[in-house]
């Protein structure tokens, strides 16, 4: 891997300038955790916040990504990959500042909102972006960025928040979103779009700073332009573009991996992680078990991108999935213990820590990044924006969905059924990936796109 790695430097860096925005997206999501009892105990801002306010901020943000995905794709299209992403960091900077400093609970709900908005564009753009920019040999490995930045950003939260008070955290959260931007300012226009426009002296530029200078760039130019002109040769409409047996199949793929990442309950657990760890009557505080949890997520996610391309997506997701289902297995078990044999339950009181340590791991392995990285492969150049869009939007809507229902879950079934229900998530997840999603290591675009339609 390092020795491939060594020959592709400039495409690693700008592709580590665009994923920086997950890292962004990790901190937005991991606040939810430490502010959470801020809020509620009134350390954290001037105003009295509710619990159902507290829990309402924190879930808007779900809200907002969905309106933030939907038109990202064709958003992109017009404007291109890199402007839209600067539009994106823009929504959640103005976010920050009216979480940082609100004066009304109000102020909360529209700062999580606009947050939202951004995250979900830079979600979409993202993967679109680091797809088309990368070889295929290490296509799967800048991908992994995407989810290491995401956990890394997480963990980031998590740590800060044991010590910041609130203005401090948030100011220390918003500080990344300045390194992003200038980060994007410096950074390639992707050759695929610019060859969608057109402009194909820009478009060779684009890929001269992507490439090695020993690189074949005008060999490489040719294909990109053969496989664009393939995908507009026919001008289409949404409804025409669906027709196509192969782009239904891609949307199927796209659409069923951000489900099943989804309803395997990982945002319920990142979100109210604290709480979990709180109810379970473990000896080991909070604090220090979502720390661990928040680095063995980061550490995993890169022992991920290391093997994402020698084992392969499929098998990876497979494994994924079905570890993370006898993972919830085991802690339903552990909170049905909990509430019928107590004196069972004392003595597994190592079992909620251990199990969602291995729950994170095997996440980070597979259901966590590789979707990211599917759909930045999956689709056609006519379903990309479509298709991309509506992925994303799903896992949001989900997002949002999951971590709204958590709470009342938590109270009619309690954590046992709650961790019963997503385990069953999980294992049909894994069924879904065993039956419908094709090996994409290794391949370029067009062949995944001639793959899919033999199929």
């Amino acid at each position: 891997m390092f020795s491939v790695v060594n020959d592709k430097i400039p495409q690693i860096v700008f592709a580590l300038s665009a994923s920086l925005g997950s890292f962004v997206i990790g901190t937005v999501l991991g606040w939810s955790s430490p502010t959470m009892t801020m809020l509620e105990n009134g350390t954290a801002v001037s105003f009295e916040v509710s619990s159902m306010a507290a829990a309402t901020a924190c879930s808007l943000f779900g809200v907002g990504a969905v309106i933030g995905a939907v038109p990202a794709g064709a958003v992109s299209s017009v404007f291109g990959r890199r402007v839209s992403l600067i539009v994106g960091e823009a929504h959640v900077v103005f976010g920050w500042l009216m979480i940082a400093f609100p004066k009304a609970a109000r102020m909360l709900y529209v700062g999580r909102i606009l947050q939202g908005v951004g995250c979900g564009a830079m979600c979409t753009i993202i993967p679109m972006y680091v797809g088309e920019i990368a070889e295929p040999e290490i296509r799967g490995f800048l991908g992994g960025l995407y989810q290491l930045f995401v956990v890394a950003g997480i963990l980031y939260s998590y740590v800060l928040g044991n010590f910041l008070n609130y203005t401090q955290l948030n100011l220390a959260c918003g500080v990344w979103m300045v390194i992003h931007i200038l980060g994007l300012l410096y950074m390639p226009e992707s050759p695929y779009f610019l060859i969608q426009e057109n402009k194909k002296v820009s478009a060779e530029e684009a890929l001269a700073r992507l490439r090695d200078p020993d690189h074949d760039c005008k060999a490489e130019l040719v294909e990109i332009q053969k496989f664009v002109e393939e995908e507009q040769k026919n001008s289409y409409t949404a409804r025409e573009v669906l027709e196509k047996d192969v782009n239904r199949r891609a949307l199927t793929i796209g659409i069923g991996c951000m489900f099943f990442q989804q309803t395997t309950g990982i945002n319920a657990i990142i979100f109210y992680m604290k709480h979990v760890f709180e109810i379970s009557g473990s000896d080991i505080s909070p604090e220090l078990c979502t720390t661990i949890v928040g680095t063995i997520q980061v550490v995993m996610t890169f022992v991920s991108m290391m093997i994402t391309d020698k084992f392969g997506r499929r098998s990876l997701m497979v494994y994924s999935m079905t570890s993370m289902g006898v993972c919830l297995l085991a802690l339903s078990y552990y909170f049905f213990s909990k509430k019928y044999n107590p004196h069972v339950a004392q003595t597994l009181d190592w079992l909620p820590l251990v199990t969602i340590v291995l729950y994170i791991s095997m996440f980070s392995i597979g259901c966590g990044p590789i979707p990211y990285i599917i759909i930045g492969e999956i689709f056609s150049s006519e379903l990309k924006s479509m298709g991309t869009g509506m992925s994303i939007a799903t896992n949001w809507i989900l997002v949002w969905l999951v971590t709204c229902l958590a709470e009342p879950m938590d109270k009619f079934i309690g954590p046992s059924g709650t961790f019963f229900v997503y385990s069953g998530f999980c294992f049909m997840g894994m069924l879904f990936v065993v039956n419908c999603v094709p090996e994409t290591k290794n391949r370029s675009l067009a062949v995944i796109q001639s793959d899919l339609e033999k199929n």
